[in-house]
């Protein structure tokens, strides 16, 4: 467990493929979001200016993986600035891209 900074503690992902999985539950996690948007409209408004940033940093970072192109311990994610001071009723997997950006800025075991 690392501290995040902001006094919140996530885990350090062990591999690459591990942080690969991180990144595709995030991309299921998007589509659901996507659906209760569409579902619960006004309660849910707040995040639909997430989704379209969030799914295309998630999925350039996935092609990066893949590709091993992705280069580790750079700034944090530019949906982090987003995705901080949402709540996490808008936002429910946020400890998942919490876990993903720390990921992406200090690397895998």
């Amino acid at each position: 467990m690392y501290n995040t900074g902001n006094g919140e503690m996530v885990v350090q992902l062990k591999s690459l493929d591990e942080f690969k999985r991180q990144i595709e539950e995030a991309l299921i996690e998007v589509d659901e979001l996507k659906y209760s948007i569409e579902f619960d409209g006004d309660y849910m408004q707040q995040s639909t200016n997430l989704i379209e940033p969030l799914e295309a940093e998630l999925k350039k970072l996935k092609v990066e993986v893949e590709a091993g192109t992705h280069q580790f311990g750079g700034p944090p994610l530019e949906f982090m600035a987003i995705i901080e001071p949402l709540p996490l009723a808008f936002i429910p997997f946020k400890y998942l891209l919490q876990v993903i950006n720390h990921a992406h800025q200090h690397g895998v075991e």
